[in-house]
């Protein structure tokens, strides 16, 4: 049988493959961007912080390292949400939704769109930090083009 084309619409399937726990993974956060947080964004913030602490976005090899947390997200402070901006943060609230903590298993297609050009040799670096939080992030295939 042949690989069929297929059209990828940001839709929650499009980003996660499996989720064993039923939303226990998913986490209250602030996130601190500049602008809108594009679909398959990782974030970041040093380990052993507390809940209120604010992730950032991952846009430099610099960020990929052993003494950060990842987390990937999910979306806005209701629910899922593929783009948003995310609203200025305020005590006692947040304005994100996050999954950092596995069993995951993650689909690469928009995770690498986001930050493979950006991070160069370190984007496979943050897929083994990642896997090591039960965050797997499975290779992308979209691009195989042959026969097996």
């Amino acid at each position: 049988m042949a690989f069929q084309n297929i059209t990828l619409l940001k839709r929650a399937s499009d980003l996660l493959v499996g989720h064993y726990i039923n939303n226990f993974n998913n986490d209250d956060a602030n996130i601190t961007p500049a602008g809108e947080i594009p679909f398959g964004t990782i974030v970041f913030r040093a380990k052993g912080l507390g809940i209120d602490a604010p992730w950032a976005a991952v846009s430099a090899g610099g960020d990929v390292v052993g003494t950060n947390e990842f987390a990937v997200v999910w979306g806005d402070g209701y629910g899922f949400a593929a783009d948003f901006t995310p609203k200025a943060i305020k005590a006692k609230f947040f304005n994100a939704i996050v999954i950092k903590r596995g069993p995951v298993e993650l689909k690469e297609y928009y995770i690498k769109e986001v930050h493979a050009t950006q991070l160069g040799t370190s984007y496979d670096i943050l897929k083994q930090l990642m896997a090591d939080q039960g965050l797997v992030v499975l290779d992308d295939i979209s691009a195989f083009n042959g026969t097996i």
